[in-house]
């Protein structure tokens, strides 16, 4: 088995790589993020059709920004509590996204939500999500060097099924997992292994990383 934190341990990949660096106008999280996923949207990815699914989408503001682009958005979470008052042509489903199927949609967003799930629903949903629709996924990743100044036991890296990261405990709040304790952040390399396992054949790295509260975050682009 491949190395997690060697990903050409093993020689070749299975997966293509690519890189790109996408230019963003503020330092700021919440801009950072919502700029990206546009660009994304009208730059990198060509639908066959322009419906979209977003999963885990709690404030829909993804979804929102999606509809002004164009498209036709699904909108799927297991809460209600963050849901906007107003969700004008958005089409929300109440449901757990461990199980939903996102099968006939023309793009799916997975934006803030694997760093939610443990590794076996991580694995799962990227199995059902790959059938040939771009996935644009967002999330935390664990690189130890830009982790939160104040040290916590959490931090520390663990190995679980050939991958490596860190086990998260999960809070009890409306932007928390429903059911899991604790969800496992990938560290970067390990992240691709994830992608690679699901069984997607290439994968866009956006650059640059960005922070949170909590560490790193990063955006993706799979391809089955």
């Amino acid at each position: 088995m491949r190395d997690s934190r060697n990903p050409d341990a093993a020689g070749s990949r299975a997966i293509k790589v690519e890189r790109l660096t996408v230019a963003v106008p503020s330092d700021d999280i919440g801009v950072h993020r919502i700029a990206t996923f546009v660009h994304i949207l009208k730059h990198i990815i060509a639908p066959q059709q322009r419906t979209l699914v977003d999963l885990g989408a709690g404030h829909c503001k993804f979804s929102v920004w999606a509809t002004k682009l164009g498209f036709e958005v699904t909108a799927v979470d297991g809460r209600t509590a963050r849901l906007p008052e107003d969700l004008g042509t958005i089409r929300f489903v109440e449901a757990d996204v461990r199980t939903y199927d996102p099968r006939g949609h023309g793009v799916v967003a997975l934006l803030g939500l694997l760093y939610h799930l443990e590794v076996a629903d991580q694995e799962s949903l990227l199995r059902r999500c790959c059938y040939g629709a771009p996935v644009i996924v967002e999330t935390q990743v664990h690189v130890p060097e830009m982790v939160a100044n104040d040290p916590k036991d959490w931090h520390k890296l663990v190995e679980r099924d050939g991958y490596c990261g860190v086990d998260f405990p999960e809070g009890n709040n409306p932007m928390a997992s429903i059911g899991n304790k604790t969800s496992f952040w990938h560290t970067e390399a390990s992240m691709e292994l994830l992608f690679e396992r699901a069984g997607y054949s290439r994968m866009v790295v956006i650059d640059p990383i960005f922070v949170s509260g909590y560490g790193a975050r990063r955006f993706y682009v799979l391809s089955a």
